[in-house]
């Protein structure tokens, strides 16, 4: 049996180095692959996999067939005046472009995981720019790489060992001429590869803001004598972090959900791509940069999608097949209880949200197209099974730096179960004839 390199959507790192060898049937054996990677691919013979679709009856999921289910499904939409649809951030974008398409027709709301999370970013960008690279410009330029909010070490496994760890094309030395500093309230597993050369800044909770004002005031000024103390980090290594500013040659800040999610104050996610401005402006020797960590494999290619057909990101609002504007999101929708049934693509939203909302979300009629039981499989009215994409079906997906990356059907499906791009497809074209 040869072995095959294929991409792995364990994570938004969309890995490309991965070796498996297969009989067409199975994933057989599994090399390169982190914890999140293997679990991915696992789960194609997982206990946990839906194999069939399901109603419910009395209380209880009764297994029916795949026809029956899709009939149910519209009957439901038909009958519905303010469907919301989430998730869509374990799917390919064509699958995300037939969401939003079905969203348009029925008059819906549709959101993904992105508004909760680094969907912020890309709004905030929208005033202030943003300096964006590439994990391939990371590998072979970047000499400074700072992990704000973020324990890649967990979250996106191999992240650490593809940038900070690789020789790049310009960089023939590796780890020994990179700095890393996290700045993060808890010591994380990613403090575990700081060496001497590196900074560990444990901030107090909720201060990044107070940091971030300092480093703008005193940014590329290394001479500088900063106070005792800013936001709990005291004044030696405040000295260190503006050294390493000024003489970066090529800095990346990885900005993760520890910042995005780390104050009240909305300004938190602005101030700190303005610091990123003002140290390209007064930088003489080199460029920062930023990469935004989202978790699920394709968040990044929801916004994208949604970007082309509609010009906005995320909270698409449609009446009469048409956008309109809205302050909503889902949080406020399910909080208001603004919708009479929900369609959950790819994600476990009662376990991702808390109570109150989850509790208000399985009040209504609820539709769930998953590959994998969860907590909202065990409270859903209806369940459609997907294929795994980029192992039972193919598609296009968005890496964590935006850059497009082609998946690949590896294996066939059991039992002949369709992609999600294929479900929603026929819920699309089940409305037109009914």
């Amino acid at each position: 049996m040869v072995g095959k390199r294929v991409k792995c959507t364990g994570c938004s790192l969309l890995c490309d180095d991965i070796i498996i060898k297969s009989d067409g049937l199975y994933v057989d054996e599994i090399y390169g692959a982190c914890l999140k990677g293997k679990e991915r691919f696992d789960q194609v013979v997982s206990k946990n996999r839906i194999l069939s679709p399901y109603v419910r009856k009395n209380g209880d999921l009764v297994k029916i067939q795949l026809k029956e289910a899709l009939n149910k499904c519209i009957e439901i939409i038909k009958k519905s005046s303010k469907p919301i649809l989430y998730g869509f951030s374990t799917v390919s974008c064509q699958a995300q472009l037939k969401g939003i398409e079905l969203a348009k027709k029925i008059d819906g709301f549709i959101d993904s995981n992105s508004t909760i999370c680094l969907g912020k970013v890309l709004n905030t960008s929208k005033q202030t720019g943003m300096a964006l690279t590439t994990i391939s410009e990371v590998i072979n330029k970047t000499d400074l790489l700072i992990f704000w909010g973020a324990n890649v070490a967990e979250s996106i496994p191999r992240l650490l060992n593809k940038a900070l760890f690789s020789r790049g094309k310009f960089r023939m030395t590796g780890r020994e001429i990179k700095t890393v500093i996290i700045i993060d309230p808890v010591k994380t597993a990613s403090f575990g590869v700081m060496g001497v050369r590196d900074i560990s800044l444990k901030i107090e909770p909720g201060k990044d803001l107070e940091l971030i004002h300092f480093l703008k005031e005193q940014c590329c000024a290394p001479n500088t004598i900063p106070p005792k103390e800013i936001a709990g980090i005291d004044s030696d290594d405040l000295r260190r972090v503006l050294i390493q500013l000024t003489n970066t040659e090529n800095g990346v800040i990885f900005i993760g959900q520890g910042i995005v999610n780390s104050t009240l104050n909305s300004n938190v996610i602005q101030e700190l791509l303005e610091l990123v401005q003002i140290i390209n402006i007064k930088q003489q020797k080199g460029r920062m940069s930023v990469i935004m960590l989202g978790g699920h494999y394709n968040m990044a290619g929801f916004d994208q999608v949604a970007l082309s057909m509609v010009g906005k990101n995320h909270s698409l609002q449609f009446d009469n097949n048409q956008l309109v504007e809205t302050s909503d999101t889902i949080i406020s929708k399910i909080n208001n209880e603004d919708f009479d049934c929900s369609i959950i693509v790819g994600t476990d939203a009662v376990s991702h949200l808390p109570w109150k909302l989850s509790n208000k979300l399985t009040s209504k009629p609820l539709i769930l197209i998953d590959n994998k039981k969860s907590a909202t499989f065990s409270v859903a009215d209806i369940v459609l099974p997907s294929a795994i994409t980029g192992i039972e079906c193919g598609g296009l997906a968005y890496r964590l730096d935006h850059v497009p990356i082609e998946l690949d059907k590896i294996v066939n499906p059991p039992g002949n179960i369709i992609s999600d791009e294929e479900i929603l497809s026929q819920l699309i074209e089940g409305l037109k004839t009914t």
